[in-house]
Protein backbone atom coordinates (compact mmCIF):
# COMPACT_ATOMS: atom_id res chain seq x y z
CA UNK A 1 0.00 0.00 0.00
CA UNK A 2 1.30 3.44 -0.82
CA UNK A 3 2.18 5.66 2.12
CA UNK A 4 3.00 8.89 0.37
CA UNK A 5 5.43 10.20 -2.22
CA UNK A 6 8.95 11.57 -2.06
CA UNK A 7 11.44 12.64 -4.68
CA UNK A 8 12.19 8.95 -5.15
CA UNK A 9 8.58 8.15 -6.01
CA UNK A 10 6.01 6.03 -4.15
CA UNK A 11 7.09 4.07 -1.11
CA UNK A 12 5.37 1.00 0.23
CA UNK A 13 4.87 -0.83 3.51
CA UNK A 14 5.36 -4.60 3.51
CA UNK A 15 4.78 -7.52 5.81
CA UNK A 16 8.01 -8.98 7.16
CA UNK A 17 6.03 -11.63 9.03
CA UNK A 18 2.45 -12.36 7.97
CA UNK A 19 1.58 -14.56 10.96
CA UNK A 20 0.14 -18.07 10.92
CA UNK A 21 -1.17 -20.65 13.37
CA UNK A 22 2.33 -21.88 14.23
CA UNK A 23 3.79 -18.40 14.60
CA UNK A 24 1.03 -15.79 15.02
CA UNK A 25 3.38 -12.79 15.02
CA UNK A 26 2.74 -10.10 12.41
CA UNK A 27 5.49 -7.56 11.67
CA UNK A 28 4.80 -4.70 9.27
CA UNK A 29 7.75 -2.72 7.90
CA UNK A 30 6.83 0.92 7.35
CA UNK A 31 7.88 2.94 4.34
CA UNK A 32 9.33 5.44 6.83
CA UNK A 33 12.40 4.96 9.05
CA UNK A 34 12.32 1.15 8.67
CA UNK A 35 9.73 1.25 11.44
CA UNK A 36 8.30 -2.09 12.57
CA UNK A 37 4.75 -2.17 13.88
CA UNK A 38 3.74 -5.47 15.41
CA UNK A 39 0.60 -7.52 15.86
CA UNK A 40 -0.20 -10.85 17.47
CA UNK A 41 -3.29 -13.05 17.35
CA UNK A 42 -4.65 -16.00 19.31
CA UNK A 43 -8.09 -17.49 18.92
CA UNK A 44 -10.59 -14.72 18.31
CA UNK A 45 -8.40 -12.00 19.84
CA UNK A 46 -5.54 -9.84 18.57
CA UNK A 47 -3.25 -7.14 19.88
CA UNK A 48 -1.10 -4.44 18.33
CA UNK A 49 2.19 -3.02 19.61
CA UNK A 50 3.32 0.47 18.55
CA UNK A 51 1.17 0.37 15.39
CA UNK A 52 2.10 2.00 12.06
CA UNK A 53 2.80 5.54 10.99
CA UNK A 54 0.20 6.11 8.27
CA UNK A 55 -3.47 5.23 7.69
CA UNK A 56 -2.51 2.82 4.90
CA UNK A 57 -0.10 0.96 7.18
CA UNK A 58 -2.64 0.82 9.98
CA UNK A 59 -5.25 -0.56 7.61
CA UNK A 60 -2.88 -3.25 6.34
CA UNK A 61 -1.91 -4.31 9.87
CA UNK A 62 -5.55 -4.34 10.98
CA UNK A 63 -6.68 -6.41 8.00
CA UNK A 64 -4.00 -9.01 8.51
CA UNK A 65 -4.69 -9.39 12.22
CA UNK A 66 -8.44 -9.82 11.92
CA UNK A 67 -8.39 -12.23 8.95
CA UNK A 68 -5.11 -14.23 9.19
CA UNK A 69 -5.66 -18.00 8.97
CA UNK A 70 -9.29 -17.38 7.96
CA UNK A 71 -11.01 -17.37 11.38
CA UNK A 72 -14.73 -18.23 11.52
CA UNK A 73 -15.39 -14.53 12.11
CA UNK A 74 -13.09 -11.48 12.14
CA UNK A 75 -10.96 -11.25 15.25
CA UNK A 76 -11.34 -8.44 17.74
CA UNK A 77 -8.28 -6.29 18.42
CA UNK A 78 -8.73 -6.08 22.18
CA UNK A 79 -5.29 -4.92 23.30
CA UNK A 80 -2.96 -2.08 22.34
CA UNK A 81 0.55 -1.79 23.81
CA UNK A 82 2.49 1.46 23.50
CA UNK A 83 6.07 0.84 24.60
CA UNK A 84 6.89 4.51 25.26
CA UNK A 85 5.76 8.04 24.54
CA UNK A 86 7.81 9.01 21.47
CA UNK A 87 5.58 10.28 18.70
CA UNK A 88 6.25 7.51 16.18
CA UNK A 89 5.18 4.93 18.76
CA UNK A 90 1.91 6.55 19.83
CA UNK A 91 0.62 8.02 16.55
CA UNK A 92 -1.17 4.85 15.39
CA UNK A 93 -2.87 4.19 18.71
CA UNK A 94 -5.85 6.35 17.87
CA UNK A 95 -6.94 3.80 15.25
CA UNK A 96 -7.81 1.10 17.78
CA UNK A 97 -10.65 2.62 19.77
CA UNK A 98 -12.07 0.31 22.40
CA UNK A 99 -8.89 -1.72 22.90
CA UNK A 100 -7.39 -1.93 26.37
CA UNK A 101 -4.36 0.30 26.15
CA UNK A 102 -1.20 -0.58 28.07
CA UNK A 103 1.65 1.86 28.62
CA UNK A 104 4.23 2.62 31.32
CA UNK A 105 2.64 4.93 33.85
CA UNK A 106 5.39 7.54 33.54
CA UNK A 107 4.67 7.71 29.80
CA UNK A 108 0.89 7.79 30.15
CA UNK A 109 1.05 10.59 32.73
CA UNK A 110 3.31 12.99 30.83
CA UNK A 111 2.43 16.60 31.59
CA UNK A 112 0.82 19.07 29.18
CA UNK A 113 4.11 20.59 28.00
CA UNK A 114 5.66 17.21 27.18
CA UNK A 115 2.45 16.02 25.51
CA UNK A 116 2.30 19.13 23.37
CA UNK A 117 5.92 18.73 22.27
CA UNK A 118 5.46 15.04 21.42
CA UNK A 119 2.21 15.59 19.51
CA UNK A 120 3.77 18.47 17.57
CA UNK A 121 6.62 16.21 16.49
CA UNK A 122 4.05 13.69 15.31
CA UNK A 123 2.20 16.34 13.34
CA UNK A 124 5.47 17.35 11.67
CA UNK A 125 6.01 13.73 10.66
CA UNK A 126 2.48 13.61 9.27
CA UNK A 127 3.23 16.56 7.02
CA UNK A 128 6.51 15.04 5.93
CA UNK A 129 4.96 11.76 4.81
CA UNK A 130 1.65 13.37 3.77
CA UNK A 131 -0.28 10.95 5.93
CA UNK A 132 -1.84 11.44 9.35
CA UNK A 133 -4.00 8.88 11.17
CA UNK A 134 -7.52 10.19 11.76
CA UNK A 135 -7.99 11.46 15.29
CA UNK A 136 -4.29 11.63 16.11
CA UNK A 137 -4.13 12.65 19.77
CA UNK A 138 -2.65 11.65 23.11
CA UNK A 139 -3.54 8.02 23.88
CA UNK A 140 -6.25 7.20 26.36
CA UNK A 141 -4.43 4.67 28.53
CA UNK A 142 -6.68 2.24 30.39
CA UNK A 143 -3.93 0.06 31.90
CA UNK A 144 -0.86 2.01 33.01
CA UNK A 145 1.82 -0.06 34.72
CA UNK A 146 4.88 0.66 36.83
CA UNK A 147 7.40 -2.18 36.53
CA UNK A 148 5.64 -5.19 34.98
CA UNK A 149 2.25 -6.17 33.58
CA UNK A 150 0.82 -9.18 31.83
CA UNK A 151 -2.31 -10.61 30.26
CA UNK A 152 -3.39 -13.67 28.28
CA UNK A 153 -4.36 -13.26 24.65
CA UNK A 154 -7.01 -15.69 23.48
CA UNK A 155 -7.13 -18.73 25.72
CA UNK A 156 -3.46 -19.22 26.52
CA UNK A 157 -0.94 -16.90 24.83
CA UNK A 158 0.76 -14.94 27.60
CA UNK A 159 2.05 -11.43 26.92
CA UNK A 160 4.36 -9.68 29.37
CA UNK A 161 5.52 -6.06 29.58
CA UNK A 162 8.65 -4.92 31.41
CA UNK A 163 9.50 -1.30 32.19
CA UNK A 164 13.08 -0.75 30.96
CA UNK A 165 13.98 2.96 30.90
CA UNK A 166 17.14 4.09 29.16
CA UNK A 167 16.33 4.81 25.54
CA UNK A 168 13.85 7.25 27.08
CA UNK A 169 12.82 7.66 30.70
CA UNK A 170 9.56 5.82 29.90
CA UNK A 171 10.53 2.89 27.69
CA UNK A 172 9.24 -0.66 28.10
CA UNK A 173 9.72 -3.91 26.19
CA UNK A 174 7.30 -6.75 25.43
CA UNK A 175 7.88 -10.49 25.79
CA UNK A 176 5.85 -13.33 24.27
CA UNK A 177 7.34 -16.30 26.16
CA UNK A 178 5.68 -19.06 24.10
CA UNK A 179 7.21 -17.62 20.92
CA UNK A 180 10.64 -16.95 22.52
CA UNK A 181 10.18 -13.42 21.21
CA UNK A 182 11.05 -10.02 22.67
CA UNK A 183 9.87 -6.72 21.20
CA UNK A 184 12.66 -4.35 22.18
CA UNK A 185 11.17 -0.94 21.30
CA UNK A 186 14.11 1.32 20.37
CA UNK A 187 16.85 -0.89 21.78
CA UNK A 188 19.15 -2.55 19.22
CA UNK A 189 17.74 -0.62 16.27
CA UNK A 190 21.27 -0.30 14.88
CA UNK A 191 23.75 -2.29 17.00
CA UNK A 192 27.03 -0.47 17.36
CA UNK A 193 25.31 2.93 17.23
CA UNK A 194 23.41 3.00 20.55
CA UNK A 195 20.11 4.86 20.24
CA UNK A 196 20.03 6.73 23.56
CA UNK A 197 17.55 9.57 23.98
CA UNK A 198 17.84 9.96 27.75
CA UNK A 199 20.64 9.43 30.25
CA UNK A 200 23.63 7.48 28.98
CA UNK A 201 24.16 5.68 32.28
CA UNK A 202 20.51 4.63 32.41
CA UNK A 203 20.80 3.37 28.85
CA UNK A 204 23.82 1.29 29.83
CA UNK A 205 21.79 -0.19 32.67
CA UNK A 206 18.94 -0.98 30.28
CA UNK A 207 21.29 -3.03 28.10
CA UNK A 208 22.16 -5.12 31.16
CA UNK A 209 18.45 -5.52 31.89
CA UNK A 210 17.78 -6.49 28.28
CA UNK A 211 20.42 -9.19 28.43
CA UNK A 212 18.85 -10.55 31.62
CA UNK A 213 15.42 -10.73 29.98
CA UNK A 214 16.85 -12.55 26.97
CA UNK A 215 18.27 -15.19 29.30
CA UNK A 216 15.26 -15.34 31.63
CA UNK A 217 12.83 -16.02 28.80
CA UNK A 218 15.25 -17.93 26.56
CA UNK A 219 14.62 -15.44 23.76
CA UNK A 220 15.50 -16.50 20.22
CA UNK A 221 13.91 -13.65 18.25
CA UNK A 222 14.22 -9.96 19.05
CA UNK A 223 12.20 -7.42 17.07
CA UNK A 224 13.28 -3.78 17.46
CA UNK A 225 11.00 -0.92 16.47
CA UNK A 226 13.31 0.03 13.60
CA UNK A 227 15.51 -2.09 11.38
CA UNK A 228 16.08 -5.82 11.03
CA UNK A 229 15.09 -8.52 13.47
CA UNK A 230 17.82 -10.30 15.45
CA UNK A 231 17.45 -14.08 15.19
CA UNK A 232 19.12 -16.56 17.53
CA UNK A 233 20.24 -15.93 21.08
CA UNK A 234 23.92 -15.66 20.14
CA UNK A 235 23.14 -12.97 17.58
CA UNK A 236 21.00 -11.11 20.10
CA UNK A 237 23.78 -11.16 22.67
CA UNK A 238 26.24 -9.97 20.01
CA UNK A 239 23.98 -7.01 19.26
CA UNK A 240 23.70 -6.10 22.95
CA UNK A 241 27.46 -6.49 23.43
CA UNK A 242 28.10 -4.21 20.45
CA UNK A 243 26.12 -1.36 22.02
CA UNK A 244 27.69 -1.98 25.42
CA UNK A 245 31.19 -1.96 24.00
CA UNK A 246 30.72 1.28 22.08
CA UNK A 247 29.21 3.05 25.10
CA UNK A 248 32.08 1.83 27.30
CA UNK A 249 34.70 2.94 24.76
CA UNK A 250 33.15 6.39 24.49
CA UNK A 251 32.91 6.79 28.25
CA UNK A 252 36.53 5.74 28.73
CA UNK A 253 37.64 8.18 26.04
CA UNK A 254 35.69 11.03 27.64
CA UNK A 255 37.21 10.33 31.04
CA UNK A 256 40.72 10.17 29.58
CA UNK A 257 40.30 13.42 27.66
CA UNK A 258 38.91 15.21 30.71
CA UNK A 259 41.82 13.95 32.83
CA UNK A 260 44.17 15.51 30.27
CA UNK A 261 42.37 18.86 30.55
CA UNK A 262 41.22 18.88 26.93
CA UNK A 263 38.49 21.28 25.86
CA UNK A 264 34.96 20.19 24.97
CA UNK A 265 35.61 19.96 21.24
CA UNK A 266 38.64 17.75 21.82
CA UNK A 267 36.75 15.57 24.29
CA UNK A 268 33.95 15.05 21.78
CA UNK A 269 36.43 14.22 19.03
CA UNK A 270 38.11 11.64 21.28
CA UNK A 271 34.77 10.02 22.08
CA UNK A 272 33.73 9.80 18.43
CA UNK A 273 37.09 8.37 17.41
CA UNK A 274 36.80 5.76 20.18
CA UNK A 275 33.36 4.71 18.93
CA UNK A 276 34.61 4.30 15.36
CA UNK A 277 37.63 2.30 16.52
CA UNK A 278 35.57 0.03 18.76
CA UNK A 279 33.08 -1.02 16.10
CA UNK A 280 35.69 -1.03 13.33
CA UNK A 281 33.90 1.46 11.10
CA UNK A 282 32.39 4.91 11.05
CA UNK A 283 28.74 5.47 11.94
CA UNK A 284 28.02 6.80 8.46
CA UNK A 285 24.58 8.38 8.24
CA UNK A 286 24.07 7.69 11.97
CA UNK A 287 27.04 9.81 13.03
CA UNK A 288 24.70 12.36 14.62
CA UNK A 289 23.62 9.70 17.12
CA UNK A 290 27.24 9.11 18.12
CA UNK A 291 27.59 12.84 18.74
CA UNK A 292 24.45 12.87 20.85
CA UNK A 293 25.66 9.90 22.88
CA UNK A 294 29.02 11.61 23.45
CA UNK A 295 27.32 14.77 24.71
CA UNK A 296 25.23 12.78 27.18
CA UNK A 297 28.27 10.91 28.48
CA UNK A 298 30.26 14.14 28.76
CA UNK A 299 27.54 15.79 30.86
CA UNK A 300 27.52 12.85 33.25
CA UNK A 301 31.30 12.75 33.60
CA UNK A 302 31.47 16.50 34.18
CA UNK A 303 28.86 16.16 36.93
CA UNK A 304 31.01 13.47 38.59
CA UNK A 305 34.09 15.68 38.37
Amino acid sequence: MATGKSKRGPRFARLLLAGNSADPLVVLRSATWNYNSVGLFAGNEALVVDPGLSPAELALLHARLVTAEQPPEPRRINHLILTHAHHDHIRGGCSFEGARTWMPRIAAEKGPEARGRILAAGEALGKRIAAEPAGYSWPQVTDPFDTEAQFVLGDSLEVRMHFLPGHSNCTSVVVIPALATLLSADYLVSPGVPFCRHEARMFEGALVGLRELVERYEIERLVPSHGPMHLGRDKIHEAIASDQSVMAAMRQAVRGALDKGLDKQQVMAAALAAADKDRGQTAGRLAAQDTDNARRILREEQDIA
